[in-house]
């Protein structure tokens, strides 16, 4: 009779386990440290393709060249997402939900698709004109450093995630607007033939900024629910 009531008093497992979770949650941001840090090395990796990109446009690195290092830095991108879904599939907690994680990590990943692409097509339209898209890629860049910065807040001071936030979202919305002035830019003179392939290579590089205003909503998104 004792016995069975001592029973009784024992801790289901799924108390235990909401215990478990609670506790983890309490350890704060050192619990989700490894995964931020995959999306981190991700984002200098797009910062390393957009610098080899500038570089490429101001003639210091061959195009055949820009499409080899391109290639590794691309894989280099994918091989940080693998390592990513498998962070998540054996982390217990994380610092933000699962979905938003991943998600995270395709648009960070997108980038670099987008600057592929960009490369190639650089080569196959044959309009050389770097100085807009160089506008647009410097806008490029410090969308990706502010970026950044907001992931990085998620686990090192997560109090300031919303001002970080706030910061990225003007960064990664000014890259359109940059995009939308150099468009009116090359549709005011003569319109030829290399004003459209010139537009076509503008429209990539907005594509690519609009893949870290995603990137950005995400975290906005995240840092909601967390605080929910």
């Amino acid at each position: 009779m004792n016995e069975s009531a001592s029973h009784g008093r024992a801790a289901s497992p799924i108390n235990l386990w909401h215990r478990l979770t609670r506790f983890m949650r309490e350890l704060g941001p050192s619990a989700g440290r490894d995964l931020v840090a995959i999306l981190l090395h991700h984002l200098d990796v797009d910062s390393d393709g957009i610098e080899l990109v500038k570089s490429m446009l101001a003639g210091n690195v061959p195009h055949a060249e820009a499409t080899e290092r391109m290639r590794d830095i691309e894989h280099e991108g994918d091989d940080l997402r693998a390592d990513l879904v498998a962070a998540l599939g054996r982390a217990l907690v994380t610092p933000i939900d699962r979905e938003d994680l991943y998600r995270l990590s395709r648009s960070i990943d997108q980038v670099l698709d987008g600057l592929r692409d960009f490369v190639r097509e650089w080569d196959l339209f044959n309009a050389h004109d770097a100085q807009a898209l160089s506008r647009v890629l410097d806008a490029l860049a410090v969308a990706v450093h502010d970026t950044r910065s907001a992931v990085q807040s998620i686990v090192e001071s997560p109090e300031a995630t919303s001002p970080q936030i706030i910061t990225a979202q003007r960064s990664a919305n000014r890259v359109r607007l940059v995009h939308e002035d150099e468009i009116a830019a090359l549709f005011g003179g003569e319109f030829t033939m290399r004003t459209l392939r010139q537009r076509e290579l503008l429209h990539r590089l907005d594509a690519i900024g609009m893949h870290l205003v995603s990137a950005v909503h995400i975290v906005a998104d995240a840092f909601v629910k967390r605080g929910e």
